[in-house]
């Protein structure tokens, strides 16, 4: 299980965690490590990813740009469904009906696509312009994207 949060443009949020003595304090018994597009944190269970993006909130909303849940090795979901996950504690349906493809591009922005993006040649979640991220949405989550 990973916390994936994502840095806004322009921003390293390892770096922002780092120089913050609280952020650190909450990250000292967790492995982390910083990718191109923000940073990673190894859980052990979804209760604790939970608890550490609840206790990282500050800093997501101010130096990031989202987060994510890696549930699957590869396959992410928003924070919406981990916490109903957690909640109901049951199995995810499967195949999962609701998906938003998350590509980061090189210079920190995301798109999200309903479907794999066509521009992205497809190698090991890194692209030329980017990374890809497959994420499962809630079905309202997945309304309110194809609305917009």
């Amino acid at each position: 299980m990973n916390l994936l949060i994502f840095s806004r443009p322009g921003i390293r949020i390892f770096q922002e965690l780092r120089s913050s003595e609280t952020a650190w304090n909450a990250l000292r018994f967790y492995e982390h490590k910083e990718i191109p597009v923000g940073v990673v944190i190894q859980v052990s269970s979804l209760s604790a990813a939970i608890s550490l993006a609840s206790d990282l909130k500050y800093f997501i909303r101010r130096y990031g740009a989202d987060h994510l849940f890696e549930i699957i090795s590869g396959v992410y979901c928003t924070p919406s469904v981990a916490i109903s996950r957690y909640v109901i504690r049951q199995p995810p349906i499967e195949p999962w009906p609701w998906k938003i493809w998350y590509w980061v591009k090189g210079d920190g922005n995301i798109e999200k696509y309903e479907m794999y993006p066509a521009s992205c040649t497809f190698d090991d979640n890194q692209t030329r312009g980017g990374y890809v991220f497959e994420v499962h949405c809630s079905e309202d989550e997945y309304s309110v994207f194809r609305f917009l």
